[in-house]
């Protein structure tokens, strides 16, 4: 049954791994290093958006001089 299968993907965030922490953590720490405090409601903000677009969210709302692939890097 199970032979054919080469490879199994499984996304544990938000059932058996609780990251959600951390990356509100990272945004703190991220826009703090451009003398940024995070707004409070940042998360509902960017909550569902994508990896890409949360950093041209980032860019665009919060005048980051970086490029978007720094941006994402950091």
């Amino acid at each position: 049954m199970l032979n054919e299968i080469e490879a199994v993907i499984f996304d544990l965030d938000g059932s058996l791994v609780d990251s959600m922490w951390m990356w509100e953590a990272i945004d703190v720490e991220y826009l703090a290093g451009f003398g940024i405090e995070r707004p409070l409601d940042l998360q509902s903000r960017i909550e569902g958006m994508s990896f890409h677009e949360t950093a041209v969210y980032f860019k665009e709302n919060f005048q980051i001089p970086d490029e978007l692939d720094k941006i994402k890097a950091d």
